[in-house]
């Protein structure tokens, strides 16, 4: 495999590093020279370059020798994942904004050259206005994201930053579709095939290309009794080679891509996901089944919807199937980012979200507020009607309703301690206080059980990895 590099970026050490990321720029050439062998290289570069932090503004110059690096013969398929997993950081940085809608590029580009070339405190103030009248939780959640980066010393540049460091991948969606190709790509642990899906999957304006890409090299699209037969192991090295490939089934990855880049007049993919779908592979078809409903929404076939459910009954359950074909991105979970996209079918989907979100409100404690902001916007409309705490306490809410709200009165005292989660509450008029909230909702309040401390382990030796290999270790779930 041949990287196709910029000739202008052929050498790292040919960039001005320390102009553009200040802190740490200095050492960004030697550390992309290392990226794809050592996972603390991956992690510092990630520190230094991710979004919003003030070298942001270098990533749009890294991302041709991290594609470079990713496609290059001369990196063992086994290293190519470290590359392109921080390519998935840059692009994804705030993936909740991206579900269950996805962006639109156009918009986008208006927005930061409406930013770049106006009075800082005019953008905040307005941001400040869209984010309070936002019609829905995914709009809030993109202002409100917005102004958290506007509201930092280098904030308008790094908005520019992450728009042209999504431009730049888009000029190198053909290098990446290679990595779609071949054996050693698609087959075992940290598979640069399954981490290219899902950076190609935000790459939502070449669409048309991509689907075609990942259709291709999947086969997809061909029956399985039309796909080529594998002739017979003649060797060990041949059985070898062909436990590596696994056949030529597509990645559950794939799968997630295809679901957030095809659209609905796909009528053979359509029918291949189907195929996927009531395939005996248990992951497979879950995923293909959570593709149908992003790309056919309030118009999904029933029977997808009931397999995701029956997936979610399953031994693995629903964290155990998103984990397997959803990328996890920064503090959101694979889980988090499906239940979101699952909005895509509205009201069809009503009740497959609310079997999904008592287990992320208890659980997700990361993206409780984001969880239950959304589950109260689910139940109660969205939080602009402007509810006060009497017309809770009068209404006659139905079983779907006090399913979410006994859901919250029974997190632990910790949690109400979380002021965006209390700040959530109040958005919807509802009491802020545990107790008042427990009370108007008809929960009676437990005594708390306190576990004993535990006895005192020996202290762990130190981690050379933190940072995104901390997160990512492991492979992309």
């Amino acid at each position: 495999m041949n990287a196709t590099p910029n000739d202008a970026h052929d050498d790292p050490a040919s960039v001005d590093w320390a102009a553009l990321a200040p802190e740490g720029g200095e050492r960004i050439a030697s550390l992309l020279g290392e990226v794809t062998r050592s996972d603390t290289a991956l992690s510092e570069l990630h520190d230094i370059i991710a979004f919003p932090a003030p070298g942001h503004t270098a990533a749009p110059r890294a991302v041709d020798f991290l594609v470079d690096a990713a496609c290059s013969g001369q990196t063992p398929a086994t290293d190519r994942w470290r590359p392109l997993s921080l390519l998935l950081e840059l692009v994804s940085s705030h993936a909740e904004d991206l579900f269950p809608e996805p962006r639109d590029l156009a918009q986008w580009r208006d927005e930061v050259a409406w930013i770049v070339s106006t009075d800082t405190e005019k953008v905040l103030a307005q941001y400040r206005t869209w984010a309070e009248e936002a019609p829905d939780e995914q709009q809030r959640r993109r202002m409100a994201n917005r102004l958290a980066v506007l509201e930092l010393p280098h904030g308008a540049a790094a908005l520019q930053a992450e728009l042209d460091t999504f431009e730049a991948l888009r000029a190198r969606v053909p290098d990446l579709l290679e990595l779609l190709k071949g054996a050693g790509n698609r087959g075992g642990m940290d598979r640069a095939g399954e981490w290219v899906s899902y950076l190609l999957a935000f790459l939502t304006p070449d669409a048309e290309r991509i689907v075609a890409g990942i259709t291709g090299a999947s086969q997809v699209l061909l029956a399985k009794d039309l796909r080529p037969s594998r002739q017979a192991a003649s060797s060990l090295r041949d059985m070898m080679d062909q436990a590596l490939e696994g056949g030529a089934e597509p990645l559950p990855a794939e799968l997630f891509a295809l679901g957030a880049l095809a659209g609905p007049d796909d009528i053979d993919l359509t029918v291949a996901l189907t195929h996927q779908m009531a395939g005996g592979n248990l992951y497979n078809s879950f995923a293909a089944s959570v593709a149908l409903v992003m790309i056919h929404g309030s118009n999904t076939p029933r029977e997808a919807l009931r397999r995701i459910g029956r997936g979610g009954g399953t031994g693995s359950g629903y964290e155990g199937l998103f984990n397997e074909s959803w990328p996890h991105c920064g503090e959101r979970s694979p889980q988090v980012l499906g239940f979101l996209a699952l909005g895509r079918a509205g009201d069809r989907a009503r009740r497959l979200r609310l079997d999904i979100l008592p287990g992320l409100i208890k659980g997700e404690e990361d993206s409780r507020a984001l969880v239950t902001a959304a589950g109260l916007e689910l139940v109660l409309g969205p939080r602009t009607r402007g509810a006060t705490q009497e017309d809770h306490l009068s209404a006659d809410y139905d079983e779907e309703t006090l399913k979410v709200l006994w859901t919250i009165a029974e997190l632990p005292a910790r949690a109400w301690e979380d002021p965006e989660l209390r700040e959530v509450l109040a958005a919807w008029g509802l009491p802020e206080d545990p107790e008042e909230f427990r009370a108007s909702v008809g929960v009676e309040t437990e005594p708390e059980v306190v576990e004993p401390p535990a006895p005192a382990a020996r202290p762990e030796p130190p981690q050379a990895q933190g940072g995104l290999f901390g997160r990512l270790f492991g492979g992309g779930r």
